[in-house]
């Protein structure tokens, strides 16, 4: 982001109970729906590390944007559940 620039960011706190797993951090993904004035509506994601307590993660957008919807999209499987 550029200094002295409007922008809006979404800021999510993320649980994870990983009390029957034998690792204690992993990947996931947070998939998007974005809104923009002049343009078509984009989805994307975001990948982001969990910790076995909480994990705050945060996306930054231009004034011009907002988000449509959000969802879990995919989270690294436990490497016990092999």
């Amino acid at each position: 982001m550029v200094a002295g620039e409007i922008y809006s960011w979404m800021i999510a706190t993320v649980s994870a109970d990983a009390s029957r797993c034998a690792t204690t951090a992993g990947y996931f993904e947070v998939g998007f729906s974005r809104l923009k004035e002049n343009a078509m509506e984009l989805e994307f994601r975001e990948q982001f590390i969990w910790t076995s307590s909480a994990v705050k993660v945060s996306v930054d957008f231009w004034a011009d944007e907002a988000v449509e919807t959000y969802w879990i999209d995919s989270v690294q499987a436990c490497p016990c559940a092999k």
